[in-house]
């Protein structure tokens, strides 16, 4: 029985162009040699009839169920994407119409689940080895973005529970992966390794940008500028140390700084806006500080070191089972050969070799209906239907050596 597969990776407003021409297959990467370019007008989306712009069917998403005028985080998560698929052997064993009910099924589940409405695509690429589905889910509840709490780890853990189960109920052939297992079919480990590749060049890029970022922040935030102001000063009798005549302490009247200052208007709005940037930059600037771009980029090229590990195996085990195949199928090919000869040599003539062989053969299918012994069978009943001259005169031959022994027969009965 087949593996369900259903993996999440999560999108950033960065992330949606690329995302989109690859689905969309409208700048495809010509290092992708998964893609067959003559298969690819058979790729289809169930959510919309024509190509889209995803930014753009994001953004009217969130915007008709936003509660509030809080503009969306630059680093939310914007959709949750689902791929959806088995392995190759699953889909091989489906008609084209099955493997279609296979994607709407997987599609109306998980819309019924995270709502119609938050469903920005559903495209279905069978111009790939392996057919899949990537399911794009805006992760909207009570008006606003919560791909935390949509996707939390329960929810992905329903995933991996829940959807094997339903398809089961819907006739189709799959089981849950293995609890805690390593176990991945060749084309997810290449698919998952291609991604976190990109992701790494992403991360790197990014690094590269912030570190220009924070260098130029940090020269803004440290900066000085000047401020016209005046300082507020008032008159106030201050005594002098002298006495007049009458023995009256003597006082004279000077101006002191109030500790206030006097700015104009436009240059005390000036100066809030400049306090209000200021403490945004700092906000960024610590930001930066606590992101550790070099330790998670090491954790990625880390992950990506071992599934090309994985893949090497797996690559080597494929080759093994490949001559295994082969090794098998020459046996059985020559065993094949040598059961007629033996069953040939023990009959009398060409009719009963054929009714000895075909009771045979008949057996053998019982047993294994789509055994290599049967189809090595059926191979040579095909090209034994292919007439040329050559095996005319064969068969000529042969008829000639039937009547030439029957006179034989005839002829030493009669003595």
């Amino acid at each position: 029985m087949s593996f369900a597969v259903v993996r999440m990776q999560k999108m950033k407003s960065h992330d949606l162009k690329g995302i989109q021409f690859h689905n969309q297959r409208e700048r495809e990467s010509k290092t992708n040699p998964d893609i067959d370019k003559t298969r690819s007008h058979e790729n289809y989306d169930l959510v919309n009839d024509e190509p889209i712009d995803y930014n753009e069917r994001v953004k009217e998403i969130i915007e008709s169920q936003k509660v509030g005028t809080r503009k969306t985080r630059k680093d939310a998560v914007l959709v949750n994407e689902l791929l959806v698929t088995s392995d190759r052997y699953f889909f091989e064993r489906l008609d084209p119409d099955e493997q279609k009910r296979f994607f709407e099924e997987s599609y109306k589940l998980f819309a019924d689940r995270y709502g119609k409405q938050n469903i920005a695509y559903a495209t279905v690429h069978m111009d790939e080895k392996t057919p899949h589905m990537h399911l794009g889910v805006v992760p909207m509840r009570d008006g606003k973005l919560q791909g935390k709490n949509v996707f939390n780890r329960q929810e992905l853990l329903w995933l991996q529970d829940k959807f094997p189960e339903h398809m089961q109920k819907l006739g189709f052939d799959l089981q849950r992966g293995e609890k805690g297992s390593d176990r991945e079919h060749i084309e997810m480990s290449k698919f998952k390794k291609q991604t976190l590749e990109k992701e790494i060049d992403l991360l790197e890029n990014e690094l590269k940008n912030k570190k220009s970022e924070l260098a130029i922040l940090s020269e803004e935030v440290s900066g000085e500028f000047k401020i016209p102001v005046k300082r507020e000063k008032k008159s106030v009798e201050v005594p002098t140390g002298k006495r007049n005549l009458l023995g009256i302490e003597q006082k004279k009247t000077v101006m002191k700084s109030t500790g206030n200052v006097i700015l104009k208007d436009e240059v005390f709005q000036d100066l809030k806006k400049k306090v209000k940037a200021g403490a945004v930059l700092q906000t960024r600037v610590d930001q930066l500080l606590n992101t550790d771009f070099a330790k998670e980029n090491q954790s990625l090229k880390k992950e990506v070191k071992e599934l090309r590990s994985t893949n090497k195996s797996l690559s080597e085990e494929n080759s093994r089972l490949k001559s295994t195949v082969e090794h098998l199928t020459n046996e059985i090919e020559s065993l094949y050969v040598l059961t007629k000869d033996f069953l040939k040599a023990r009959t009398s003539d060409l009719e009963s070799f054929k009714e000895l062989f075909g009771v045979f053969v008949g057996k053998v299918k019982e047993k294994a209906p789509r055994g290599l012994f049967v189809r090595q069978h059926e191979r040579s009943e095909e090209k034994k239907n292919t007439f040329s001259l050559q095996d005319v005169l064969q068969r000529d031959r042969e008829l000639r050596e039937q009547r030439k022994a029957k006179r034989k027969k005839s002829h030493d009965l009669e003595r």
